[in-house]
């Protein structure tokens, strides 16, 4: 049988996916003694290879979304609308509040934790199915297969880097035994995905489509390490035209966050509604009130403490069928300008206004002016990047940037000040927390997060 982690989410994953896929019976997968058990004998083969395959896909859809939900309420791209007798994640997230998170997860003796461990999943499940689709995979098929499933665990590495704060695990699996890791910094897990996109170039032969998504999460991987120039190679070869989606259909859908048509209650008080930002916390953009196409929204109520303040839900997500763009040619235009804007080449002016110019169906206008001073050309480039990459997960990997790579200050760069959804202030978190609780159960090396 196929040993896992204390929590045991792999066996759970792998007999789901055997469920749908293979139809082998997973009833009493724990029970040593039941003759319906699954052990790795039962898919050593290339169906079984495929299941895993799959059950990574699956998972891995599911994975993108709810980080795009959870970055979406950290930054100031959604704003959570909670009655004050609810107590919520997403509350926390909000407000930036690093210990309320760590009480809620890990001081209940709730042993999980639900933004890392989204993530590290995949690379538990990629880990499982990589050594069985290099054994039992036809050759024909072996390459891309290895590489999408390489494109998944460094999508999700290079997430937990632009996401969590540094101390974090990123634990693992081989041959059936767990595989506890050290604390990771924000670079070295950047360096770790980097050598997973690595693999994917070398692997993928027959899959445009992977080879491109592989350069636009190079490319955004080398950015966060302030490699621009690198950056621009990287994604050089990608057409602007060019999108890598999930498929969120398979198997059912079902696995979208952000479901439309969606009509709040207002009579509803005890309902937790998720708007969008606008001009959160006074550092937030103004994801409504800027009524720019590349973020649709629509009104839906007021909020239920405030009558005077409106709140907005967005379109761009229209039912949870939708698919989220994981990676595209105009993300590698926008890595392409912030490398020209790094030295001082004003063609990333140029870049910003040619993307502008492929939105038809409604026209934007091109920005008109360049801004004169530094500090003003990267607001403007970030604020492209934000309404163009809204709800992708890009955005507080793009704050925390600013922090790192740009010196700003995180209260210039984050919803600051009063909290208008419960009263009190935001807190000073500048990542997702990671459940100190948790991880440090599972694995002593890991103490709480560390340094920005």
């Amino acid at each position: 049988m196929t040993l896992t982690f204390s929590r045991l989410r792999l066996v759970r994953g792998v007999c789901a996916a055997i469920v749908v896929l293979i139809a082998i019976a997973c009833h009493g997968l724990l029970d040593v003694s039941d003759p319906t058990l699954v052990q790795d004998k039962n898919i050593a083969n290339a169906d079984g290879a495929n299941s895993r395959r799959l059950d990574v896909f699956v998972n891995f859809a599911s994975a993108a979304f709810q980080t795009a939900q959870d970055v979406g309420v950290f930054t100031d791209e959604r704003i959570a609308d909670l009655p004050v007798t609810w107590s919520d994640p997403n509350y926390y997230l909000d407000r930036r509040d690093s210990q309320g998170y760590e009480n809620m997860f890990g001081g209940g003796g709730n042993y999980d934790d639900p933004h890392l461990g989204v993530l590290d999943d995949i690379v538990y499940r990629s880990s499982l199915a990589i050594p069985q689709v290099r054994t039992f995979t036809p050759d024909s098929l072996k390459g891309d297969y290895l590489a999408e499933l390489y494109a998944f665990r460094g999508y999700v590495i290079l997430q937990m880097a632009e996401d969590i704060c540094p101390g974090f695990p990123i634990n693992d699996v081989k041959d059936n035994v767990p595989i506890f890791s050290d604390a990771y910094t924000t670079d070295s897990a950047i360096k770790y995905a980097v050598t997973q996109i690595d693999t994917v170039l070398a692997q993928a032969h027959d899959s445009t489509g992977l080879l491109n998504f592989a350069r636009v999460m190079k490319g955004r991987a080398l950015l966060g390490l302030g490699q621009y120039a690198q950056a621009a190679v990287a994604v050089a070869a990608v057409p602007t035209n060019f999108s890598y989606t999930t498929i969120p259909t398979l198997f059912g859908g079902g696995l979208n966050p952000f479901p439309q048509p969606y009509i709040w209650d207002p009579s509803d008080l005890y309902e937790i509604r998720l708007a969008v930002g606008d001009t959160e916390g006074t550092n937030g953009l103004p994801f409504v009130s800027a009524y720019d196409p590349r973020v649709p929204t629509v009104y839906r109520l007021t909020r239920y403490n405030n009558p005077a303040d409106s709140l907005y839900d967005q379109t761009k997500y229209t039912q949870d069928t939708d698919p989220m763009v994981l990676a595209s040619g105009i993300e590698a235009r926008l890595i392409e300008a912030e490398a020209a804007l790094n030295t001082n080449d004003p063609s990333w002016f140029a870049t910003l206004n040619s993307l502008r110019a492929t939105m038809i169906s409604p026209a934007m206008d091109p920005i008109p002016v360049m801004p004169s001073t530094t500090a003003a050309q990267v607001d403007l480039l970030y604020r492209e990047r934000a309404f163009w990459l809204y709800l992708t997960g890009r955005r507080l990997g793009d704050l925390r940037r600013l922090i790192r790579n740009y010196g700003r200050n995180p209260e210039t760069v984050f919803p600051t000040g009063p909290y208008s959804s419960r009263g009190g202030n935001y807190g000073t978190a500048t990542a997702i927390p990671f459940v100190q609780t948790t991880e440090g159960f599972y694995n002593p090396r890991i103490t709480g997060c560390t340094t920005r």
